[in-house]
């Protein structure tokens, strides 16, 4: 369900093919487009000094028009090939929801943690929270978001802040291991606590829509969307047994899945691979990206890898969107060991010559192009 008008002819500065690339999305979202997705980003031609924009600008200047343009100045030598897009997604740390609601907010230079107060909140505290509209996050995250948003028309998409996963963002309120003994010591009282904290979510996520662009939308996952969606997550799942994963997780995933249009779950690391099947099981879940982690990659074990092939067809064979992020030189070895329907690559490049060289080495068949 589009919260707004869907702007079938909104050509973007930085992407000038963005109109049709918006039509692939939306039929790659409905499951009706036969070929795959490539994203494809690297610096334009004749650009020498480039690198990856710095995501955590939000949080390092308190000056969001600053921010936006030094955004619009990577775009202009940035190239966005294939499915890629100038993604601006307002990045204040995985699981800002928490500092919304009274964790600590520790920003080391790289990334921020979200930790408990030093009196964590007790499950009782949880169930009584409410979103505070003049909470210093709350006003960080609202002037960026309208900020970005007020900038953007006809330039760039503007990605949604990462929110946090439902148990991630509890974690942070009270702490990992008192969130685990909740679950043997208060599992009634926790599971009141979730519900609380998947209202306060929701809520979170609708206001910040309203701030928003109309008619479409993307997130830190960078893939636009005309309706409501989100990378739904649950890091805390790495130490969780499948049985408490089904008690405790299922339960708020599924019904993320009932309240947006479309949801991808994020599965991240080794430890969660079993509870995919679980995952597989909700029908409303749109699909699944998945990531190795740093430890399997520098194995050589990255999302391209063979070894994970058994995985990607088995979220295949369920009809799942199936994203990944992968090394050029994997693209098309999956390209010819995966269905193309469904699946999304994103592709980091040195140069757009070895971009346009991948371009023409992948089967023309098994790429989705306006």
């Amino acid at each position: 369900m589009s919260w707004g008008v869907w702007e079938k002819h909104m050509p973007l500065l930085y992407k000038e093919d963005w109109d049709e690339y918006k039509e692939l999305y939306k039929a790659w979202w409905d499951g009706e487009l036969r070929g795959a997705l490539l994203q494809l980003i690297s610096p334009k031609q004749n650009v020498v000094m480039w690198r990856s924009w710095d995501s955590w600008a939000f949080v390092k200047y308190n000056d969001p028009v600053y921010v936006v343009k030094s955004f619009e100045s990577w775009c202009k030598e940035t190239y966005f090939g294939g499915a890629a897009f100038p993604n601006l997604w307002i990045n204040f740390g995985p699981g800002i929801l928490g500092a919304m609601l009274g964790s600590q907010f520790i920003f080391t230079g790289d990334t921020v943690w979200f930790k408990p107060p030093e009196k964590p909140f007790s499950l009782r505290e949880i169930c009584e929270l409410e979103l505070d509209f003049n909470n210093k996050w709350w006003v960080k995250v609202k002037q960026a978001t309208e900020t970005a948003s007020m900038m953007s028309k006809g330039r760039f998409v503007v990605g949604i802040t990462d929110i946090g996963g439902v148990l991630d963002v509890m974690a942070s309120l009270r702490g990992t291991l008192n969130l685990i003994k909740d679950m043997f010591v208060e599992p009634k009282l926790l599971e009141e606590a979730i519900m609380r904290i998947l209202g306060i979510w929701h809520e979170c996520y609708e206001e910040l829509l309203k701030l928003m662009p109309k008619g479409g939308m993307s997130s830190w996952m960078g893939i636009w969307c005309p309706s409501k969606w989100y990378p739904i997550q649950c890091d805390l799942a790495y130490i969780l047994s499948p049985k408490l994963f089904k008690k405790f997780v299922i339960p708020h995933i599924r019904e993320h899945c009932l309240r947006l249009d479309y949801t991808i779950y994020h599965l991240d690391g080794p430890n969660q691979l079993p509870h995919v099947d679980t995952l597989l099981e909700i029908e409303e879940l749109t699909g699944i990206q998945w990531v190795p982690g740093a430890a399997m990659s520098e194995r050589g074990h990255h999302g391209g890898s063979s070894i994970w092939l058994s995985l990607y067809r088995k979220i295949q064979k369920r009809g799942k969107r199936l994203v990944l992020g992968v090394p050029l030189t994997s693209v098309k070895f999956l390209l010819d060991n995966l269905s193309p329907r469904g699946l999304l690559l994103s592709v980091s490049c040195y140069s757009k010559r070895e971009a346009d060289k991948l371009m023409e080495r992948v089967p023309k068949n098994k790429i989705a192009k306006p």
